[in-house]
């Protein structure tokens, strides 16, 4: 899993907060910032345990994110490692994940 990388951009929009990661075409979306974190968390950290119970790669069979996202990643602002709340817990079992702010 090592190999694995996640990048995540997070952004504002008709009063959500949404997070579209980039390799893998996922996305979340809640009220507040710390509330999306803890949708991404959930869903990745769903999608993971459940590939490995079915003997699956993560991820594998999911297309990458429109390219539109990947150009507001590239302009937006990095987040801190230590900035994030599930990086004590269950993030853990999952390979780098990389989030931004637009």
């Amino acid at each position: 899993m090592a190999e694995l990388k996640i990048q995540v951009v997070l952004f504002q929009e008709e009063g959500w907060w949404v997070a579209q990661c980039l390799e893998h075409d996922i996305a979340a979306q809640a009220r507040t910032r710390d509330d999306l974190l803890y949708e991404l968390e959930r869903i990745l950290v769903g999608h993971f345990f459940i590939s490995a119970e079915k003997g699956r790669i993560p991820f594998a069979n999911l297309p990458r994110a429109p390219r539109r996202y990947w150009a507001m990643y590239e302009q937006a602002e990095p987040i801190p490692a230590e900035a994030l709340p599930f990086r004590q817990g269950a993030f853990q079992v999952l390979p780098d994940v990389e989030l931004r702010a637009a």
